[in-house]
């Protein structure tokens, strides 16, 4: 099964990562404190499936860390992660000079 392809999402199922081994709790204990599925977890842990709020909640209670303190890492991670704000255009820009001087009208080009 692929990642969701969602930044926002996989950042989420990190930090939920990161704090499970930073307390060094098992998934089977996840598993019977969240009263999810173990496919379900691994599925969220693994940024397989997207995290409903209500599973969101329940791992971030069995994981002892609150589920706003999960968002803002994951939305920091998202934002930092996200290329949108590049230019899209990049090799059209980059061209633009090429034809800038189309009859050859350049003399300091020409010469140097």
């Amino acid at each position: 099964m692929a990642n969701t392809g969602d930044p926002f999402n996989a950042a989420v199922a990190a930090e939920l990562r990161a704090q499970r081994g930073r307390i060094k709790k098992t998934v089977d204990a996840l598993v019977r404190e969240t009263g999810l599925s173990k496919s379900a977890v691994l599925n969220y842990l693994n940024d397989k499936r997207d995290i409903p709020m209500p599973a969101l909640f329940a791992l971030c209670r069995a994981l002892g860390i609150p589920a706003v303190d999960v968002i803002d890492v994951a939305e920091r991670a998202a934002s930092a992660a996200d290329v949108t704000g590049q230019r899209q255009d990049y090799d059209l820009v980059a061209n633009d000079s090429i034809n800038e001087f189309p009859e050859g009208n350049d003399a300091d080009y020409d010469h140097a």
